[in-house]
């Protein structure tokens, strides 16, 4: 997770330390082990299974922002230039994630792995008791 942890920090600006992330996929796929196939697959979302054996974990970091703190994120320019990364962030309403990231399959993943985890109350997720 500190690797997942230092890309947040150099694509969004955001530092945060890699205990404070969830990993979604882990979350997912506990119990499903694939031994019925022979899968020596990792806890982690495919993106081009069969084209490619590159997986990405989905993370989750949840924290209260201010709306200072949010309006300082909105448009900020980040990634690594020395790397050729140009970064924009973009702050979204989440009611419209699923449509804005409709052409990020990344995205719908991560979406929908929260949605899955959110409907089926995961106890690791979020603090039901707050809400």
């Amino acid at each position: 997770m500190g690797v997942a942890a230092k890309e947040i920090a150099e694509e969004t600006g955001i530092k945060l330390k890699a205990s404070e992330l969830k990993n979604l996929t882990e979350m997912a796929l506990a119990g499903v082990d694939g031994k019925d196939h022979n899968e020596k697959m990792q806890a982690a979302m495919y993106p081009s299974p069969g084209g490619s054996d590159e997986f990405i974990a989905i993370f989750l970091w949840e924290k209260i922002l201010d709306r200072q703190e949010i309006e300082n994120l909105r448009g900020k320019l980040t990634g690594l230039r020395t790397q050729g990364e140009k970064i924009t962030v973009r702050i979204l309403d989440y009611e419209l994630l699923w449509r804005v990231g409709a052409r990020d399959a990344k995205t719908l993943a991560a979406w929908s792995l929260y949605e899955a985890l959110k409907r089926a109350r995961h106890e690791e997720l979020i603090d039901y008791q707050s809400w």
